[in-house]
């Protein structure tokens, strides 16, 4: 029973550390390279929501729960944009949204980490790695009461792994993915 107690009581200041942050929707964004028969058209993602929980000081406690809106997504050509919603590539009719879910975070250096999780997509889920880099840390520049974090992340999505092979080889089965996430909390962080 003590040692539950003096572990309990270890355990309330690293607790009362994590913060919920929140996605600055306006300022994130997903981007999806598609190789098409030697060109590259870019997927752009603007709706991205969702909900992390951090820790400054135990950054590899940190969990998320991100979800990308598909009906939006654009590639600047109109074209291009009715291709990549129709039922042979992204179907967003029957699959609105790709869901992410951050399972461990790995600091690489002051300004990198290693992100591990799991997407879900075509009702397949399946983890990814991502990289990221710290863009923005510290207080918001219009509202110093805010706290910001901004991270890009990069890495590849094998679409193949999610049973979607339409287009192969014209179209690339191996996806370059950028990610431009801003993150807010309204507690201070130390």
């Amino acid at each position: 029973m003590r040692l539950l107690l003096v572990l309990v009581l270890w355990l309330i200041p690293a607790l009362a550390a994590a913060a919920t942050w929140s996605v600055v929707e306006s300022e994130t964004w997903v981007e999806v390279d598609v190789s098409y028969r030697g060109s590259v058209v870019t997927m752009h993602f603007d709706t991205v929501k969702g909900n992390i929980l951090f820790d400054e000081r135990r950054p590899q406690t940190a969990r998320a729960s991100i979800v990308v809106g598909t009906r939006d997504v654009t590639t600047g050509f109109f074209i291009a944009d009715n291709v990549v919603r129709s039922e042979d590539y992204l179907n967003v009719k029957t699959y609105p949204r790709i869901d992410f879910r951050l399972e461990r975070l790995v600091r690489t250096s002051d300004s990198t980490a290693d992100i591990f999780g799991q997407l879900r997509f075509w009702d397949v889920e399946r983890p990814v790695t991502l990289k990221a880099k710290v863009f923005r840390y510290g207080p918001n520049p219009a509202a110093e009461e805010r706290f910001d974090a901004g991270f890009t992340l990069t890495g590849e999505i094998d679409r193949t792994q999610f049973g979607h092979t339409t287009g192969l080889p014209q179209v690339a089965a191996v996806l370059p993915i950028r990610i431009h996430l801003l993150m807010r909390s309204d507690t201070p962080v130390d």
